[in-house]
C-alpha cells in the first residue's frame, strides 16, 4: 500500500489540505495519507524541517514525505526531491530538507521538474496542489526518482552551527519548543557524562539531570534525555518556555563543575 505523509503550514480552517489530498488520491488511488502536521507557523521552514526529521524515521521504507512550507511559491525556487534511508522527500528547495542532506544526512538531491505531470492552474500560488501533489503521486505509483529530475549538488541548506564539544564544555542551542513548553536542544544526551554540571540558557541555570519529569520538584527545572536522543530542559507539568521567555535559537552552554 503506497504511503504518504503530509506536512504543511496550511492550517485546517481552509481547503488547501483537502485539495492536495484530493489530487494525490485521484492520481494514486489507494494511497494511505498520514497528516504529520498542518500547524507549522506560516512560512516557518525550520520548524517544518524539525518536525519532518523527528517523525520520518518512524515510517517504513518507501514512504513518500511531502512537505509544503513555501514562502517562495511561484518564484524561480526549485522543487526538491531527496532520497534518504529508503524514503522519498519532496519539498521546496528552501532548506526544509536540510536534515536529510549532507552533512547531517546522506540523501541524494534532485531538482524535480516534470511540467507534463503538473496540473493546469489559473495562478502560481498553490504549487502544493498543482505541482508537488502530482510529483508525489508519480512516486507513489512507482515512477523512479531519476525520472523526475537530475541530481544536483547545491541544494539550499538552513544556516546554523552544529552542537560541539570544547573540552569539558558542551555548546548548542534550542531547536524546538514543543506544545508542553519543553525546550528541545540539539546537544546529544550521550555527551553529558559529567556527574555534576551547570547548564546556562536564557539567563537561567540548570544543575539537575533526571530521566523523567516526575523526578523534578514543583518549579524545579531539569535536564533530561528526550525521545530524539538530545537533551531537553523541562519543568514537571508547567510551560518552561513561557516562564523563561525562551524559544528556538536560544544558546545552551553546559560546563562540568567540581
Amino acid at each position: 500500500m503506497p504511503l504518504l505523509t503530509l506536512t504543511t503550514d496550511f492550517g485546517l480552517a481552509d481547503w488547501y489540505v483537502a485539495a492536495v489530498k484530493g489530487v494525490v488520491l485521484g492520481l494514486a488511488p489507494g494511497t494511505s495519507i498520514v497528516d504529520l502536521s498542518h500547524q507549522v507557523p506560516p512560512g516557518d521552514v525550520e520548524t517544518a524541517a524539525f518536525l519532518l526529521a523527528a517523525a520520518a524515521p518512524a515510517f517504513p521504507p518507501g514512504t513518500v514525505h511531502l512537505a509544503v512550507v513555501d514562502p517562495g511559491v511561484g518564484s524561480d525556487r526549485r522543487l526538491l526531491l531527496v532520497e534518504n534511508a529508503g524514503a522519498f522527500f519532496l519539498a521546496p528547495d528552501n532548506g526544509l530538507l536540510t536534515p536529510f542532506l549532507p552533512p547531517l544526512g546522506d540523501g541524494v538531491a534532485r531538482a524535480a521538474h516534470r511540467p507534463d505531470l503538473y496540473r493546469p492552474s489559473p495562478g502560481q500560488t498553490f504549487h502544493g496542489r498543482d505541482r508537488f501533489a502530482p510529483l508525489a503521486a508519480a512516486l507513489l505509483n512507482g515512477t523512479p526518482a531519476a525520472a523526475l529530475g537530475p541530481v544536483i549538488d547545491d541544494p539550499v541548506l538552513l544556516p546554523g552551527e552544529p552542537p560541539r564539544r570544547e573540552g569539558d564544555t558542551l555548546l548548542g542551542r534550542v531547536i524546538h519548543v514543543d506544545r508542553f513548553g519543553n525546550l528541545v536542544t540539539d546537544i546529544p544526551a550521550a555527551w553529558l557524562q559529567a556527574p555534576r554540571f551547570e547548564a546556562s540558557l536564557a539567563g537561567h541555570t540548570v544543575t539537575r539531570r533526571v530521566t523523567h519529569y516526575r523526578e523534578l520538584a514543583p518549579g524545579e527545572p531539569g535536564l533530561l534525555p528526550g525521545s530524539l536522543g538530545t537533551l531537553e530542559v523541562s519543568l514537571d507539568g508547567a510551560d518552561l518556555a513561557t516562564l523563561w521567555n525562551a524559544g528556538r535559537g536560544v544558546r545552551v552552554r553546559i560546563i562540568r563543575t567540581p
